[in-house]
């Protein structure tokens, strides 16, 4: 199994998400975007249950950069880490 290693969960078989809600871009402090989310039942990268409110895990290729809207983990926003 894989354990995120920002918030310790198994990131396959628990499927309630990312415990970390916000994330620092840049030096400025967002919420983590969770409107955006795959089509499946499951995200197909970190497993997490797919309903708005629910954080992907840290990395995930499907969550959406809160600055741009883009791919976080590809988008041109800047240095990002997570608050916790």
């Amino acid at each position: 199994m894989a354990k995120c290693q920002d918030c310790g969960k198994e990131m396959i078989t628990d499927r309630s998400g990312c415990i970390i809600s916000k994330i620092k871009i840049d030096n400025e402090v967002y919420e983590r975007n969770t409107d955006y989310y795959d089509i499946n039942k499951t995200c197909h990268d970190c497993g997490i249950e797919n309903k708005k409110g629910t954080l992907h895990h840290f990395g995930c290729d499907v969550e959406r950069c809160p600055k741009c809207g883009g791919q976080l983990i590809s988008c041109y926003c800047g240095e990002k880490e997570l608050i916790y």
